[in-house]
C-alpha cells in the first residue's frame, strides 16, 4: 500500500478500469457544432432523470457549451473511432468530416452512435482540477452497434460472458494450477476436484495407483520435506491430453524412501502426461528418477566422478 503517489500513479491505477467513450456535443455561439470526449459519463438519478460527467477545468470547449445550456451525450460505437479521435484533439473545427443530425433541443447528434442522451445543464460543481456537470435528461434514443470502451490507453469492445459465467479455463491451465496446489501446497482438495471417479495413475513399472494412493503420496512428501514446493516449468495441450514438465524442491527433514532426514536441500525434475474427458483427469503417467532425489541427498552418485 502506498500513501505517497503522483498524478501519473493515480492515472495509471484508474486506467485499469474500462470506461465508456462518450462524445459531449453542442453548438457554439455561432451555431457551429463542437464537442469533446469523456470517459466519466454516468446515469446519476432515475427520478428525476439526471446524468453526470466530469471535464478538466482547462477545457476550452466546455465553457462554450455551458453558455448554450444544453448538450447531447453520444455513446460512441466501435465504428466511431475516427469521430472519437477527432473530438479528442484540440482545435476549433473538430466536426470537419463528421456525419451528424440535429436533436429536438438543437444539439448535434453523431450518426451511428450506440445511443443519444439529450440534456439541459442543471448544475456544475468545481471539484479539484475538474468541473462536475449534472444534466437534466430531455430525451433518450437507442442507436445501434457495440459500445466503444477505453482501458489501459487502448480502445476496444466489451466481451460479455455467456449466462453471466466466466469462460472456462483451458484444461492445461486448470491441471497445472491443481498440480501446483496439490503437490506444492498440500491442498489435495484441488486435485480431488479435478479427477474423474475412475482416475488411475500408471507408473513406469506398470503399477496402477488410484486417488487415495496419490493423496497419501502428497501427504508423505510434505511430511518428509519442509519448504516443499512444485513449479510447472512448461506445459503442452493437444486434444484430450496434457503434458507437464515440473520441478520439485524442498529440505529433507523427515523419513522418505526409508532414508532418514539428511537436512539437505533437494531438487527433482519430472514429467506428467495426463488424459482428460469432460473436464476431468481420467489417466496419468508420471516419470521421474528416484536416483536424482538420492543424489540430492548425497547418498547416491549419478554418473562417474571426473
Amino acid at each position: 500500500m502506498s500513501t505517497t503517489f503522483t498524478p501519473d500513479d493515480q492515472r495509471a491505477i484508474f486506467g485499469l478500469q474500462p470506461t465508456g467513450t462518450v462524445a459531449i456535443t453542442g453548438m457554439d455561439g455561432e451555431g457551429k457544432p463542437t464537442g469533446f470526449i469523456v470517459g466519466t459519463f454516468q446515469s446519476l438519478s432515475l427520478e428525476p432523470p439526471l446524468v453526470t460527467f466530469c471535464i478538466a477545468n482547462t477545457s476550452s470547449t466546455w465553457p462554450v457549451l455551458r453558455k448554450q445550456g444544453r448538450f447531447t451525450a453520444n455513446i460512441l460505437s466501435t465504428g466511431q473511432l475516427d469521430a472519437c479521435k477527432a473530438l479528442g484533439r484540440k482545435g476549433e473545427d473538430k466536426f470537419g468530416g463528421l456525419a451528424w443530425h440535429e436533436s429536438h433541443i438543437g444539439t448535434p447528434r453523431l450518426d451511428h452512435s450506440v445511443a443519444w442522451v439529450d440534456c439541459h445543464v442543471l448544475s456544475e460543481v468545481i471539484a479539484g482540477d475538474h468541473f462536475v456537470i449534472v444534466g437534466s435528461v430531455a430525451a433518450i434514443e437507442k442507436g445501434s452497434g457495440q459500445a466503444l470502451i477505453f482501458c489501459g490507453r487502448q480502445f476496444g469492445e466489451a466481451k460479455l460472458w455467456t449466462a453471466n459465467q466466466p469462460p472456462e479455463e483451458p484444461m492445461l491451465a486448470r491441471i497445472a494450477k491443481a498440480w501446483e496446489q496439490a503437490w506444492g501446497q498440500g491442498n489435495t482438495q484441488a486435485f480431488e476436484e479435478l479427477v474423474a471417479p475412475d482416475y488411475v495413475r500408471h507408473s513406469k513399472t506398470g503399477e496402477q495407483l488410484h486417488l487415495p494412493d496419490i493423496l497419501r503420496q502428497i501427504e508423505e512428501s510434505h511430511a518428509a520435506f519442509s519448504d516443499f514446493k512444485v513449479e510447472i516449468l512448461r506445459g503442452i495441450e493437444k486434444d484430450d491430453q496434457v503434458a507437464l514438465h515440473w520441478r520439485s524442491e524442498g529440505r529433507h527433514t523427515g523419513l522418505f524412501m526409508n532414508v532418514p532426514p539428511t537436512q539437505r536441500d533437494v531438487t527433482v525434475f519430472g514429467a506428467a502426461f495426463l488424459k482428460h474427458k469432460d473436464g476431468r483427469i481420467t489417466e496419468e503417467w508420471v516419470v521421474w528418477d528416484p536416483r536424482e532425489l538420492l543424489a540430492s541427498m548425497q547418498i547416491w552418485h549419478l554418473g562417474h566422478p571426473q
